[in-house]
Parts: structure tokens; sequence; C-alpha cells
């Protein structure tokens, strides 16, 4: 058996790839994602035939398929708990589903896991046994990997970092229905909140003022103000900073990572948010526990999520030697 199968399934487009045992792309294509939510899976096998047909690859020669979903999931037995994006309600056995195609070893994760996965596979993780991923987006979310396997937790719930308690003062809502999540102050929407909150307290003029006024602002007119020097916008960005910090802290003395990796549309600021991150987390983290640990922003950008899928199969299956 020759090649691994991995599909990353978004809202808008599924990303599909076949891989070579270890992990490089001998293709990738994309197919748009019913929105209806119904026969997405089918979708994606059918996809998957073509392009195996046109390769000549027989399906048996297929070492596993990997997938990677935006939602809750039962790693142990491959089912999604709902998954909005995709109008999929309810508990859904995408694995049970695809075994009706395919009979080889099926793995299935949320899309945060795989992008880390991918990551430490073929990007900033240099394919190191423990690494953890950061991504900031509208939301904050991530992956933990420690001792080369994703972590999971009981009920799926292990890193779970957009939901660590950071705002001590649980100043703004999470959709979580909590208060006080990193999501609410270092998500693209959290960067945002801490802006109006601390704006109209503050004596700090800034050039974003008539945006922050209309309530026009966005997370990236901030980190292009602070980069041109702007003194609200470069207080903003360390908070924002410190609050990661912490996660990271936190995560250092549980896993010991040694590779942080900060990704999702907020990384895109680059430099300026590594800097102050690496500020805080030096500062305030347990000295054996960041010693030699490197904090760097994502490489593999949209890769990120094929490559982990088809990571789930080198994980699970090739390297614990069940092939």
């Amino acid at each position: 058996m020759t090649h691994i199968l991995s599909a990353d399934i978004g809202g808008t487009t599924c990303k599909l790839g076949i891989f070579d045992k270890s992990l490089n792309i001998e293709e990738k294509w994309e197919i748009s994602t019913n929105k209806t939510g119904e026969g997405i899976l089918e979708n994606i096998y059918d996809s998957f035939i073509v392009h195996l047909n046109r390769k000549n690859i027989d399906i048996k020669n297929i070492i596993g398929m990997g997938i990677g979903v935006p939602g809750p999931i039962d790693f142990e037995n491959g089912v999604v708990h709902g998954a909005v994006n995709l109008n999929w309600t309810g508990n859904i056995e995408v694995s049970k589903h695809m075994k009706q195609y395919f009979d080889g070893p099926i793995f299935v994760d949320n899309d945060a896991n795989v992008a880390t996965l991918g990551e430490k596979y073929k990007g900033a993780g240099q394919n190191e046994s423990d690494v953890v991923c950061i991504t900031l987006g509208t939301g904050v979310g991530g992956g933990i990997v420690s001792n080369s396997e994703l972590i999971h937790g009981h009920n799926g719930s292990g890193a779970e970092i957009g939901h660590f308690l950071v705002d001590q003062k649980k100043r703004f809502q999470c959709n979580c229905g909590m208060k006080g999540c990193l999501e609410t102050v270092a998500s693209a929407t959290g960067v945002i909140n801490l802006v109006h909150h601390y704006y109209t307290n503050m004596n700090l003029k800034s050039s974003l003022h008539d945006l922050i006024s209309s309530k026009n602002v966005t997370a990236k007119d901030v980190f292009d103000a602070a980069k041109a020097g702007d003194a609200f916008s470069l207080f903003i960005i360390d908070k924002v900073a410190g609050y990661i910090a912490y996660a990271a802290s936190v995560i250092s003395v549980m896993t010991n990572p040694k590779y942080i990796i900060i990704g999702g549309g907020v990384s895109k600021a680059g430099d300026i948010l590594l800097t102050y991150i690496k500020k805080h987390y030096e500062k305030m983290t347990f000295r054996p526990a960041q010693d030699d640990t490197h904090i760097k922003v994502a490489e593999l950008g949209n890769d990120a999520g094929i490559i982990g899928a088809a990571g789930l199969i080198k994980t699970y299956v090739l390297d614990k030697g069940n092939n």
C-alpha cells in the first residue's frame, strides 16, 4: 500500500489530496461544499475515485483516509457532534458513513487539530514530537501534539485553547456562554473588543480615531497602525500578546512543547505580534519549561489542513505499525 487520501472539509470548499507515505503531496484539488450539508461525503469519495483512476491508482492500494471537519469530534468513533458551517446537526457518523465506500482505516478529527498536525509534520513544527498550535482567526482554536500524538481528552475537549480563562475581569462574552476566554481578547473579534473598551478610557489619541468612533475599525487596521507606530494600537497589541503568552505559558508547564506555533488570520500581523508575545512569555514562564522552546508563525497556510488530515494516517496507522 502506497498512498494516503486526505480531505479538509470547509464550509465553502473541500480541499482534497493524495499523499505518499512521507506526507508529500502528489496531487491536491478542491471541490465545492454542498451548502445544504447533503451528500458532502459522497461527493468527496466520488472525487477521490476520479483522481485515483486518472493516476491509475487502485483504491486497494490506499493505506487510509484522513478527514478534517469544522466541529467537535468523538475521535475514537469518528463522530462529529454537529458542524454549523456544514449544516450538519446532531451526531454525524463520518467514519461509519465513509466505510460504506472504503473499508480501510478512516480517521476523523477537527480542523484545528489536523492543521496542528500539518504544521508538526511539514511546517513550523519541524517534525518534533511536542508541538502546540494556537490559531487566531474570528475565534481562537488550536491543537496540542504531545509525544507525537494529538491530545483529545476523555470527551474531546482537550486543547480547546480558545477557552482558557485569561481575562480575570471577565469583561467580554464568549460564544461558549462564558466570559473571560482567550477568544474574547485575542481573536480578530477580541482585538476589537479591547479597542472599544480602552479607547474611551484613555488619553492616547490614535490615527484610527474616526474608524474607532464609527465602529468600523478592524483587527488589520489595528496591526497596520501599530506597525506605523500608533501608540494606542501598540498598547492594544501588547495587551493581546500578553493574553496569548499567558496561555502559552500554562501549556509550557503542562506539555513542554518544543515549538509554539501561531497561526490563523491574525498571525499575518507577523513580527510585531510575535515580538510582543515572546516578551511576555519570557517574563512569565517557568524557566526550565521555556528553555529551547521556540515561538514561530505557522508556515503552511491553507495546506495545513490536508497535510494534517493525511498526517492522521501517518500518526495512527503507519507510525503505530498498524499497516
